[in-house]
C-alpha cells in the first residue's frame, strides 16, 4: 500500500455490490449491432466476452410476463376435449406473405469482410420486416445457423428435408421447396421420417397429401430405429417405449434401398453410385455376430464455404444435403443410412452447429445441417412438443400439457386420481396428480413439483411415449381407407414389423382416438417403469415401519 494512504474500510455490503457489477459486465451482450437484444432469448448463452462460444446459440424472441402470466390463466381452466375432425390441419401455417431469408447476392470480387456486412444488413432487415406481419411463432433469430443452411443449399446436388411423420406438414415450409425448385433448380426429397412413432394407416395418408399437393415431390419413408433392430419388451401393450437397440448400430438397409433409388433416378448416368449399391448388399449379408469387427472408411470434412460455387456433380461426385427442423431426426438419418455413428446426436434442439460433409462412398457424400425452426404461425405450445424448442428452457409449460390433454385422454392414460377428487380436469390439475404419482416434490415447501411434472410430460411426448399426431384433411372420412391400402404391408416393412405384431405405437394410436368409447383400453396404459415400480414398493415397505432399526433388518 502506498506510504500516507490509509485502509478504507470495505463492508460485506459493498462487496456483495462490487461482486454484482463485475456479474453484470460478464454477462452483457457484446453485439452491439443488435439494439433489441433485450427482447432476444439466447438458448445456453455462455458469460463470456467472446464471441465464438455464443456463435451458433439458438436464439428467439423472447415472450413477455403478461403472455406468461395470461397463459398460466388459461391453463388453470376446465380441458375441453377436442374431436378428431377438428385436429386435421394442412399448410395453412405458412401463409403466402411469408418467406424464409434468402442468402443476397455476391460474387468473388467481394471480400470475406464485405460478404459478411451484406449478409448482416440484410438479415437485419429480414427481422425488421418480420416484426410487421403480425404474430409470429418461434424462429430461428440468429444468423450464423441460417449462413449453415445458405451453404448446405448452394454445396448440395440433392436436397433432402426431413420431417417427422407425426408433424409432418408443419415441418415442410412450402416457401423452403418453391426456392429450391425454382430458384436453385435443384431436386428435393421428402423423407418421411421416424414412421415407426405412427401407424401405416397415417404414414400413407401424409405421403398422399404431399402427392397432391406437390407433384414433383420425390418421398421416402425412413426410420432410424425399425422395430427388428429393437428389443423386444416384456408386455407389447403399454404405451411407454421401453425399446432398446440390439448390438451394434446397424444401417437401415432396406430406407437406404429407397433413397438410392431415388438418387439413381435423378442422376442416371452421371454419377456411378455403384460403390452405394455394394455397400448396401454388404450390410444385407452381414451377420449380426460380424459387425463388432466392421470398420467402414468414413471420411468427415469440415470446409470453409464463405465463397462456393456450385458446380454439379464436380469430379463425379454426388452431394446429398439434409436439411430440416431440430429434432427431426437428421443426424441420426445419417447414421443410420452410413452405418455408424458419425454424427452426434441429442435430444436437445441445436447440438449440431456447424454443417459436416461426411463421405458415405469415394463419389456420395451426406452434407448434415444444423436444424432450423422456420417462420410461421405454428402455435407455440405445438412448436415445443415439435422439439422446436428445448423443454428445458420452456418458461411457462402448462398450456402445452393442456394442449396435449385437449387431444388424448392423459388422465386414463397416466391413471392418476384428481387430488381434489373432482371430475374436471384442468393441466395445472393433471401436474399436480403427476407429480404426487411420481413423487414429484419441492424441496424446501415439500409442495408437489407441477413444473417438474409438467416437464416429464413434454420430455415424454417428444420421445414418443405419450403418440400425438397431427392429420391430414379428410382424415376421419378416408380413414378406412387408407387402413385397408394395399400398401400398408410396405410401410410395415419400413418399420420392421414384417410379421404384423402390433406396435407400441399403434396402441397409442387406437387408444387415443377411442378413448372415449373404448373403456378397455385403460388396462393397456401403464407409464411406470420397472424401476419405478420397485421404488414405490420400497417407499410403501418402508411407509410401515415405524422402527428405523427395522428398516435394516427387511433388507438383511
Amino acid at each position: 500500500m502506498p506510504q500516507g494512504r490509509k485502509k478504507v474500510p470495505f463492508s460485506g455490503k459493498a462487496k456483495k455490490q462490487q461482486m454484482k457489477l463485475k456479474k453484470k459486465s460478464r454477462n452483457e451482450v457484446s453485439d452491439d449491432s443488435d439494439p433489441e437484444h433485450s427482447t432476444v432469448l439466447k438458448i445456453n448463452k455462455q458469460p463470456t466476452n467472446s464471441n465464438d462460444k455464443n456463435r451458433f446459440n439458438l436464439q428467439f424472441f423472447k415472450e413477455s410476463t403478461e403472455e406468461l402470466k395470461q397463459r398460466k390463466i388459461e391453463a388453470c381452466k376446465t380441458i375441453e376435449f377436442l374431436p378428431l375432425s377438428d385436429q386435421e390441419i394442412s399448410d395453412d401455417y405458412f401463409p403466402p406473405h411469408l418467406d424464409m431469408p434468402k442468402r443476397p447476392e455476391w460474387d468473388y470480387n467481394m471480400s470475406k469482410e464485405q460478404l459478411d456486412m451484406r449478409e448482416h444488413e440484410y438479415f437485419t432487415q429480414y427481422i425488421e420486416q418480420i416484426k410487421t406481419l403480425g404474430k409470429i411463432s418461434y424462429f430461428e433469430l440468429n444468423l450464423e445457423t441460417w449462413r449453415q443452411l445458405w451453404r448446405v443449399l448452394e454445396m448440395s446436388d440433392i436436397l433432402l428435408i426431413l420431417v417427422d411423420v407425426r408433424y409432418s406438414v408443419l415441418m415442410f415450409p412450402p416457401y423452403l421447396y418453391n426456392y429450391i425448385t425454382n430458384d436453385l433448380k435443384k431436386e428435393v426429397i421428402l423423407v418421411i421420417n421416424k414412421v415407426d412413432l405412427a401407424p401405416p394407416a397415417l404414414v400413407l395418408a401424409w405421403r398422399e397429401y404431399f402427392s397432391e399437393h406437390y407433384p414433383q415431390l420425390r418421398i421416402v419413408h425412413f426410420t432410424s430405429y425399425p422395430v427388428e433392430n429393437l428389443q423386444e419388451t416384456l408386455n407389447r401393450q403399454t404405451t411407454l417405449n421401453r425399446h432398446k437397440r440390439k448390438g451394434k448400430l446397424r444401417m437401415v438397409s432396406e430406407g437406404a434401398q429407397a433413397l438410392l433409388k431415388e438418387c439413381q433416378e435423378i442422376v442416371l448416368d452421371k454419377v456411378d453410385l455403384s460403390s452405394w449399391q455394394e455397400k448396401i448388399n454388404k450390410e444385407i449379408n452381414l451377420d449380426d455376430d460380424c459387425d463388432t469387427n466392421r470398420k467402414d472408411n468414413i471420411i468427415i470434412e469440415k470446409n470453409d464455404t464463405s465463397f462456393v460455387k456450385h458446380d454439379k456433380y464436380a469430379n463425379g461426385t454426388l452431394t446429398i444435403g439434409c436439411i430440416g427442423h431440430p429434432n427431426v431426426g437428421k443426424s441420426a438419418f445419417m447414421n443410420a443410412v452410413i452405418g455408424n455413428k458419425v454424427v452426434s446426436v441429442s435430444r436437445t434442439p441445436g447440438h449440431t452447429k456447424h454443417f459436416q460433409t461426411i463421405f458415405l462412398t469415394e463419389n456420395v457424400r451426406f452434407c448434415d445441417c444444423p436444424g432450423l425452426v422456420f417462420p410461421s404461425t405454428v402455435p407455440k405450445q405445438l412448436q415445443i412438443l415439435m422439439g422446436s424448442f428445448p423443454i428445458s428452457q420452456v418458461r411457462e409449460p402448462y398450456t402445452v400439457v393442456k394442449y396435449l390433454a385437449q387431444r388424448i385422454d392423459l388422465p386414463k392414460i397416466l391413471k392418476i386420481q384428481h387430488q381434489q377428487n373432482d371430475d374436471a380436469w384442468s393441466a395445472m390439475d393433471i401436474c399436480d396428480s403427476w407429480a404426487a404419482k411420481r413423487h414429484y416434490m419441492t424441496a424446501r415447501t415439500g409442495k408437489f413439483d407441477t413444473y417438474r411434472a409438467a416437464n416429464s410430460l413434454l420430455r415424454m411426448a417428444l420421445e414418443g411415449k405419450i403418440c400425438i399426431f397431427v392429420y391430414p384433411p379428410g382424415w376421419t372420412l378416408d380413414r378406412e381407407k387408407w387402413e385397408n391400402h394395399s400398401d400398408i404391408e410396405k410401410i410395415k416393412g419400413v418399420q420392421g414389423n414384417k410379421h404384423g405384431m402390433k406396435t407400441d405405437q399403434e396402441s397409442d394410436f387406437s387408444s387415443s382416438e377411442n378413448s372415449e368409447n373404448d373403456e378397455k383400453s385403460q388396462s393397456k396404459h401403464h407409464y411406470e417403469d420397472d424401476t419405478d415400480e420397485d421404488t414405490n414398493e420400497e417407499s410403501a415397505k418402508l411407509s410401515v415401519v415405524k422402527n428405523k432399526f427395522d428398516v435394516l433388518a427387511s433388507y438383511s
